[in-house]
């Protein structure tokens, strides 16, 4: 199956830089664009950020229809994994249903998150 064409700017943001991490999530039908201010910001402060792109988000209203809330889970514990290689000490944050999200991963994975913001 092919990659999906992403819109422009709702690509994933990851930035390396200290060893605490922040895992960000974007909202229901939005993408990264709507929290690459915020992304930035943790950079800017000296935080390693990952901001993935949930399955469905930033395409078409088709990849969209076909994406569940598994899949957005999932883009979340990759991004984690790739915190969890360059990190002591990770939190996470989301906006809306990246909220949702945050929370359930707080609750699965209780002694990853130190916080979420």
């Amino acid at each position: 199956m092919a990659e999906p064409q992403v819109f422009a700017g709702a690509e994933p943001f990851l930035v390396e830089n200290g060893n605490i991490g922040v895992l960000v999530s974007h909202g229901f039908t939005g993408n990264p664009h709507s929290m690459r201010y915020l992304a930035e910001g943790l950079a800017s402060a000296g935080f390693t950020v990952a901001l993935p792109r949930l399955k469905g988000h930033g395409t078409t209203p088709a990849d969209m229809a076909a994406s569940t809330a598994s899949d957005w889970v999932a883009d979340l514990e990759r991004a984690s994994a790739w915190l969890q290689q360059r990190c002591d000490t990770l939190f996470m944050t989301g906006l809306s249903m990246g909220g949702t999200l945050t929370l359930l991963m707080a609750g699965q994975h209780p002694d990853l998150f130190k916080g979420i913001i």
